[in-house]
């Protein structure tokens, strides 16, 4: 039996193959108005499907059913501003999917999250009252209604436009081209015998395995921090789960590159980079191929890599405007966008401090996007709030995307 996720599913990737067709050197009239036709017609029967579920919803909460139920699950969340409020609510009331379609988008893509960050390692210890740093300064004593959350890193990959790979199951294998296209051969006139022959190629075919891992994370609530806390936790909980995906995805992203990207330069230095040294990346002679004007070239570096490269100087400022530079949002280097991430490496000595490239030529796959089940029954006195999503990246094309790094040299 078909699912709502299943539909939803089928036509993100209608959607997926419609842009195919619509971007290939031939296009297909045809074929592209027959997708989306059947995008369309997914539209109609996934909303059919929700109004239904949410009917029955309506009827459950009618009946005031008090029976045990499996816990509820979440499979898809889609984009906007209301994740925090959804999930606030969810954690409550263990509202089932089709009480909440009404917050998000009908197509479930991504839950993508947008805050600047910090992050810290896991806090192993269950959200109870009784504890000041697990809970209780977070039942009212008279207080603010609210917590300040630390900031974090907002997802790359969204930013820095890392191709998304579709497909079903575990393992889906990209078919890559593994070698340079090679020149045409001189072919002199055919004479009597024939022999004058023209030279055979072939295109170098090559897989790039794309195999999904599970990462998870979960909250135990006592009844009482439920009942007694004042500050908007649930929302806050909603929000620290967001920053802890994109923290992962970020340390993914940059760990595949720092693996399977190419190093582009060797810094003479192992506590700094020089004048003249980004240039080197920069217009490599493989990598200057790809630097298109797609929108998917940046740099990535700590905010700290950036500062020491904004300080150089000669007679005047080198990277940045002399004299007061450009820190602000906006930055750049060498006419290209910088981001910060924390998951690069501080520079030192061997130290992989500055990516750069094309970053259309990552690819991800996610999926599902972000899957919550709310679980009041394995522990008697506590809801359970279970976070899991698989995800994995991949390197499409070495040359087009990499990194420098520190001189393994101390000097």
């Amino acid at each position: 039996m078909k699912t709502l996720q299943e539909l939803r599913q089928k036509r993100a990737a209608k959607i997926e193959e419609a842009r195919a067709v619509l971007d290939a050197e031939e296009f297909d009239q045809e074929r592209h108005d027959a997708l989306l036709a059947e995008v369309d017609s997914l539209g109609e029967e996934i909303e059919r499907w929700e109004r239904q579920e949410k009917l029955e919803a309506e009827v459950r909460q009618s009946r005031g059913r008090q029976t045990r139920q499996a816990p509820a699950v979440i499979e898809r969340m889609g984009d906007g501003g209301d994740e925090s409020r959804a999930i606030a609510d969810y954690v409550r009331s263990g509202r089932s999917n089709a009480d909440l379609a009404d917050l998000f988008d009908g197509d479930g893509l991504t839950l993508r999250w947008t805050r600047e960050t910090e992050e810290r390692a896991a806090n192993d210890t269950i959200i109870n009252i009784t504890t000041n740093a697990d809970g209780k300064y977070w039942v009212p004593t008279t207080l603010v209604q609210r917590v300040i959350a630390r900031k974090a890193e907002a997802m790359l990959a969204d930013r820095l436009g890392v191709q998304n790979i579709p497909g079903k199951g575990t393992t889906v294998n990209h078919p890559v081209e593994g070698g340079d296209a090679q020149v045409f051969a001189a072919t002199d006139e055919q004479i009597d015998d024939h022999s004058k022959v023209y030279e055979r190629d072939a295109p170098v075919a090559a897989l790039k395995a794309f195999t999904l891992v599970k990462y998870t994370k979960k909250l135990e609530l006592t009844e009482e921090i439920l009942d007694d806390e004042d500050v908007s936790l649930m929302g806050f909980l909603g929000d620290h789960i967001g920053r802890g995906m994109a923290g992962t995805h970020n340390n993914l992203l940059l760990t595949e590159v720092a693996a399977n990207g190419t190093a582009f330069k060797t810094f003479a230095d192992d506590t700094a980079i020089a004048n003249k040294e980004l240039e080197d990346i920069a217009y490599h002679d493989t990598l200057s191929w790809y630097l298109d004007d797609g929108g998917s070239i940046a740099w990535v570096m700590r905010p700290s890599t950036y500062g020491a490269i904004t300080k150089l100087d000669g007679n005047a400022r080198v990277y940045v405007p002399t004299p007061q530079g450009n820190n602000r949002p906006g930055r750049e280097l060498l006419g290209y966008p910088v981001q910060y991430s924390n998951y690069a490496s501080a520079i030192g000595v061997g130290a992989k401090s500055v990516y750069f490239g094309n970053w259309w030529y990552v690819g991800m796959r996610e999926e599902p996007a972000l899957r919550i089940i709310r679980d009041p029954y394995s522990v008697d006195g506590m809801v359970i709030v279970k976070y899991s999503f698989r995800t994995v990246y991949g390197v499409l094309q070495a040359g087009a995307i990499g990194y420098g790094v520190q001189s393994t040299v101390t000097t």
